[in-house]
Parts: C-alpha cells; sequence; structure tokens
C-alpha cells in the first residue's frame, strides 16, 4: 500500500485560506500545520512554496520584502517556488507600481534567485497544483518532507537600515533613501540634530532647513520626532 502525500503548512497560511487546507485533507493528503519560517508549504525535502496573491505581490515589491523573502527561500530549497494567484494585468490597472519594474522583479526572481514562478487563477487552482507538485515529488522523485532550519545572518547594510528604521515614521524604504544620500548612518543622526524647521510668516507652511531636505519623503514631523527621540535625557520608568 502506498503511502499517502504529506504536505507542510504554514500554520498562518493555514489559518487564512483553509480551503487549501480541506482540499488537500480530501484528495487524501497528510497535512501538518505549523510555523514555517520562509514559505508557506512545503512538499518535499528540496521544494518550498510560496503563496501569493497578485495584491500581496504588489505591495511585498512596493515595501521591500519580496527579495529578502527571496533570498532567504533561495538559500533554505533547492527548488523554490513563487505561486502568482489572481490577475496581473488586472491588478496592474489599480496601482502606481509601473509594469517594467514588475515585470523586472519576476525576472530577478527567476534568474537571480532560481525560483520557477507557476501563476494561478484562485485558491481551488493553487490547491490543485500543491497537490500535483506533492505526488511528482513524493512519488514520482522518491522524495521525502524534510524541514530545514532557517539559519539568518544580517548584513552589516540590513543592520543599518534597521537601526535608522527605528527612528518614527521611518520604515525600510526611507531608511534606504537616508542611506544612499548620507552613506553612513551616524552623520543621519547629526543631520536630524541639526536640522530645523522653519514656519512660514502666516503660519501655514512649514519647511525643513539643512541638507535632510534633498531627501525626498523627510517632512517637518520626522524631523521633530526624530529630534525628540535623540535629545530627550532618558528617564528610567518608575514601577510602584
Amino acid at each position: 500500500m502506498n503511502k499517502p502525500l504529506r504536505v507542510v503548512v504554514d500554520s498562518l497560511e493555514a489559518s487564512a485560506h483553509d480551503e487549501v487546507v480541506n482540499y488537500l485533507r480530501l484528495a487524501g493528503c497528510e497535512v501538518e500545520v505549523r510555523r514555517l519560517p520562509v514559505c508557506d508549504f512545503i512538499v518535499s525535502d528540496r521544494c518550498g512554496v510560496e503563496r501569493k496573491d497578485v495584491d500581496d505581490f504588489l505591495g511585498s515589491l512596493k515595501d521591500g520584502r519580496l527579495f529578502s523573502q527571496a533570498k532567504e527561500m533561495a538559500s533554505t530549497y533547492e527548488r523554490p517556488i513563487l505561486v502568482l494567484e489572481g490577475h496581473l494585468p488586472r491588478a496592474l490597472r489599480h496601482t502606481r507600481v509601473r509594469p517594467s519594474s514588475v515585470y523586472g522583479a519576476l525576472a530577478s526572481l527567476a534568474l537571480d534567485f532560481g525560483f520557477s514562478i507557476i501563476p494561478t487563477d484562485n485558491l481551488e487552482s493553487t490547491s490543485m497544483l500543491i497537490h500535483r507538485l506533492a505526488h511528482r515529488e513524493q512519488v514520482e522523485e522518491r522524495r521525502r518532507i524534510q524541514l530545514r532550519e532557517v539559519r539568518r545572518k544580517v548584513s552589516l547594510q540590513e543592520q543599518q537600515i534597521f537601526l535608522l528604521s527605528g527612528i518614527p515614521k521611518i520604515g525600510r524604504a526611507l531608511a534606504e533613501e537616508l542611506l544612499n544620500h548620507f552613506r553612513i548612518p551616524l552623520r543621519v543622526f547629526e543631520e536630524f540634530e541639526r536640522a530645523e524647521v522653519e514656519t512660514s510668516k502666516s503660519g501655514k507652511t512649514r519647511r525643513v532647513i539643512g541638507p535632510l531636505s534633498e531627501v525626498r519623503g523627510i517632512g517637518p514631523s520626522i524631523v521633530e520626532n526624530a529630534k525628540r527621540l535623540l535629545t530627550t535625557p532618558y528617564t528610567p520608568s518608575t514601577h510602584p
């Protein structure tokens, strides 16, 4: 008697989309739900699968998550797969992301990170695909499921971005803008300390004075919050 197919599903993915789990179980798969560090599904020792609907894909491209996730998956699995779910051209009509940037990102995933990119129409077709991937790997290729430990080595550049992202209202994209402009994190902090906010005579407009005004996205409120963070003396909390 053949052993049933086995699929490991990330717990967040399973709770958000139980249709996929139900489909796999009805198809005879043993489904193990657990927290996975880098992907949504594991179908063999070499194959991890990330499912993104087209809106999440565009969002992860805009906020910088896409390539950090891709790097982790590519370093963990020999055959990483991205399932791109939904109608991408329709989603592009409702976003400011340029199509050339989107297709450039897909090209990078394939050529730089070794991803296979498989489009699906909806959760049902994604479920069918996951089932067939498991069958291909476990029956035809006779490969087993193997959970892999992810060892994250954070680069100095990532640490610098993380450091600046701790400033109020500065996310990853703006932290990268600041580092590209000033090069050194210490210089960024010095410029925030020196920066001034000028208010017009009418009191209706304010603007940043100094080198920080040259950085796209830096406005008066960010400067004021940063100055407060960097120059306010630390006061230890008192507990009853």
